[in-house]
């Protein structure tokens, strides 16, 4: 299975990514990677979040932290659509 991800989950991650680095550098670059260290395992189980309402769409919290990622499976393809911050807001994608 390969790993797509949407231009606007690109740059939540970046975003995601200054922010952390505005207090804390080394975090932010640690974070960041766990972020897509946790995205490819989904290559190999793409089952591994909780199922949400809308079919084909999941949820799966990166372990140890805030950040949640929504992911979607799309025939050979698994597409992360979002990663948000659970304490500062809602995903915006609709579930």
């Amino acid at each position: 299975m390969r790993i797509l991800w949407a231009r606007s989950a690109l740059l939540d991650l970046i975003a995601l990514r200054a922010y952390i680095a505005q207090y804390h550098p080394q975090a932010a670059a640690r974070i960041a990677s766990e972020i897509v260290a946790t995205a490819e395992l989904l290559a190999l189980n793409p089952a591994l979040g909780t199922a949400l309402p809308k079919p084909g769409y999941r949820r799966l919290v990166i372990g140890g932290t805030v950040y949640i990622l929504i992911y979607r499976s799309r025939g050979e393809d698994l597409e992360i659509l979002e990663v948000f911050d659970a304490r500062r807001r809602r995903p915006r994608t609709r579930i």
